[in-house]
């Protein structure tokens, strides 16, 4: 089943579509070209500018990509995966099925339930799922979180006690700088709190005196 929400009337630049997602501006343009994802607005103003605005349904489908590229699933395999799919008969299958990655296997789920894909498809626990609807909650809240938020470090009254958290969320500082300190990467940050931008780890690194 997509995943949709038609309260939502949200439409973000690519600048922002791109924070949200993990994924730099030249990705978001080439994959917009290339036809793996597009925005739904898309305006020419002249010979050097193009507006790109991501709804709703296109973050969906941002989120999954970026995803599937921090697992280290080519471009190419996800291209071959998509166009499987739509000879299937599925309109728009990165926001209609949910998604899985094991030992660098793609692997979806049908409607009636049913895993393909891989070399054993149907046989096998698939243990890092893409998680189609927190995407969908993140990208709402993370919506809602003011650019200038990213990167920045408050206490407030009756938030976590006054701990030190990143502006906007009530993730606690300590607790990016504990894993930075066990050796996590951003990338791995991030997917594990997807409210958290590139410039908050940055931050806590900063801060915690990481290298």
């Amino acid at each position: 089943m997509a995943v949709t929400d038609h309260n939502d009337l949200l439409a973000l630049p690519i600048e922002r579509a791109a924070r949200l997602a993990g994924a730099s501006l030249r990705q978001m343009r080439y994959w917009d070209e290339t036809g793996l994802v597009v925005p739904s607005i898309k305006r020419k103003l002249d010979r050097r500018t193009t507006v790109r605005l991501y709804a709703f349904p296109d973050l969906v489908e941002l989120f999954v990509v970026a995803a599937m590229r921090r697992q280290g699933i080519s471009l190419q395999y996800v291209r071959r995966v998509i166009e499987h799919l739509r000879a299937r008969g599925y309109d728009a299958p990165l926001r209609e099925l949910r998604f899985a990655i094991y030992g660098g296997e793609v692997f979806f789920q049908h409607p009636d339930g049913s895993w393909e894909g891989g070399r054993a498809p149907r046989q096998i626990v698939l243990p890092h799922v893409i998680p189609l609807e927190e995407i969908a909650a993140h990208i709402r809240h993370a919506a809602r979180r003011e650019v200038h938020a990213a990167g920045r470090v408050v206490r407030r009254r009756r938030v976590m006690g006054r701990q030190a958290v990143f502006e906007g969320t009530r993730i606690p500082l300590a607790t990016v700088v504990g894993y930075l300190e066990r050796g996590y990467t951003t990338e791995q940050i991030i997917d594990a709190y997807p409210a958290l931008t590139p410039a908050d780890v940055d931050a806590a690194r900063q801060r915690g005196s990481v290298a």
